[in-house]
């Protein structure tokens, strides 16, 4: 964990700053086409992956367990074949079919066609990276990953200076994005094949292409519908209906709050989903404990950000990415308390990946697939993006209450810790409050010591709400970070 923590660290850092960086230097209406780019590219990415991430992350840990790795792997390799030919298959529709794509924008992004052809193009080298990403993190290989990582995000920024400072634009920001993958992939795949070969040769479960298949596939419906549920695919309706503009600005205000919100979400996830899915194949009693653990962890690390960005972020927009974001500034506000509610769900859907119903994720993303799309067809072509922001607001809590339920039916004993929640809330109230005094008080000076002040009230508000009791202190102190026992005295 130390390790990914790390990485994520590193990763965090780098995409923070190269943000900044790619806004500044493009200005609003290329960052806004840029982010229309990455939006289509984030559904190409999806569909050639094939689910094949979370196949390794499901598999890997039980034959780890069980025996049978080399006959999964051989199966594995096939599959790899398939995703290049699904690539390829994307590759001539973006190249023949242009035109149509543009139309749909109605001409106001300039040589889009052109530009997406490289967006697809460049989405081979990120699905090798996440392959051997989750291959490394599923076996718990977390080391050399942070460090690959790690060189990646310098030469990213190196990369992105350089291209931006020659002229390249758009281009520049994706063949970055691009080399800086190709390069992670390959000084991981040593690695990857020293654990290969030097596994045990054990008979097991045998893993077919079918029952692969039956386990992955329905990720793919489920990541398309994750990126209309849960990415700012609303970029693509505003670019649409407003041009970009708008875009750009839902982008910002909502990629920064999914950014700093997910830092440590995103980060622990593949090792709590290959962790659990490894004590589930021990004995499956053993989930709820783990289920309302991972909540514990979430809610203890997601409040006090999301309290902070919603205190600060509406004063710290324009400061960071220039005064040409500002009307991103209030909508980036809001959306740090929209994403601390949808990490309620998050724990409930691993829990039927890890129980082998990924099936059931589908049908729910499906259904707030649809209502979150019609939604936008209602709204946005009317309201413009306050009529993107509330169907993202209104879906993610809906697939709270739908998560809910279907647990409920499928594991009445997997629940969430619903005073535990509350309390953290609770806890991060007063710095909450502290919102009304920073879009007062807006120079450097004043914020600097605001947020000192809200970091204080956090700390005390924990201790009165007895948001940290015995079993939190034991997660913290497990956790890889700097300083934990200072941290733990506090509480």
């Amino acid at each position: 964990m130390s390790w990914s923590v790390l990485a994520k660290v590193s990763r965090f850092g780098g995409g923070f700053a190269a943000t900044i960086l790619i806004v500044r230097t493009l200005g609003k209406y290329h960052w806004g086409m840029l982010s229309v780019l990455k939006a289509l590219s984030g559904f190409a990415f999806v569909i050639v992956m094939l689910g094949a991430g979370n196949a390794l992350l499901k598999y890997l840990p039980t034959v780890k367990v069980k025996g049978g790795l080399h006959s999964f792997l051989d199966t594995f390799k096939k599959l790899l074949l398939i995703q290049i030919l699904v690539w390829i298959c994307l590759l001539v529709i973006v190249r023949f079919g242009g035109p149509v794509i543009e139309g749909f924008f109605q001409e106001r992004f300039e040589r889009f066609g052109y530009y997406l052809q490289f967006a697809v193009a460049f989405v081979i080298f990120e699905v090798f990276m996440g392959l051997v990403t989750n291959f490394l993190q599923s076996w718990y290989e977390t080391r050399r990953l942070a460090i690959a990582i790690i060189i990646g995000n310098i030469c990213y920024i190196v990369l992105l200076m350089l291209f931006l400072k020659l002229g390249w634009g758009i281009i520049g920001v994706l063949f970055a994005g691009a080399i800086v993958n190709l390069l992670m992939t390959l000084l991981l795949v040593p690695q990857v094949r020293w654990f290969v070969r030097s596994a045990p040769v054990r008979a097991g479960e045998i893993h077919g292409m079918g029952k692969i298949f039956r386990f992955s596939l329905p990720f793919v419906a489920t990541g398309v519908l994750n990126q209309i549920v849960w990415r700012q695919s609303e970029v693509i309706f505003l670019g649409h209906y407003h041009g970009s503009e708008l875009s750009g600005y839902f982008e910002l205000a909502y990629r920064v709050p999914q950014l700093l919100l997910e830092f440590i979400p995103i980060t622990i996830w593949p090792i709590v989903m290959a962790g659990t899915a490894e004590v589930y194949a021990r004995d499956v009693s053993n989930l709820p404990r783990a289920i309302d653990l991972y909540y514990r962890l979430l809610y203890i690390l997601v409040i006090p950000i999301a309290a902070l960005g919603f205190a600060f972020s509406r004063s710290l927009v324009p400061i960071l990415y220039g005064s040409q974001m500002l009307p991103a500034a209030l909508l980036t506000q809001l959306f740090f308390i929209v994403f601390s509610y949808s990490f309620l769900y998050t724990p409930l859907s691993m829990a039927l990946y890890v129980m082998g119903k990924s099936w059931i994720n589908m049908l729910v993303f499906t259904f707030l697939a649809v209502v979150n799309v019609g939604l936008d067809l209602a709204l946005i072509p009317r309201y413009g993006i306050w009529g993107a922001f509330f169907p993202v607001a209104f879906v993610l809590l809906l697939g709270v209450v739908v998560f809910s339920i279907v647990l409920k039916k499928c594991r009445p004993d997997v629940r969430a810790p619903v005073s535990f929640i509350v309390r953290c809330y609770a806890a991060a109230a007063p710095t909450m409050l502290l919102a009304m005094a920073s879009v007062r008080w807006i120079s450097p000076a004043a914020l600097i010591l605001q947020m000192l002040a809200g970091s204080i009230l956090l700390v005390l508000g924990f201790r009165f709400f007895k948001v940290v009791g015995e079993n939190e202190k034991e997660l913290i102190g497990r956790l890889p970070i700097p300083l934990k026992e200072r941290i733990l005295a506090l509480f």
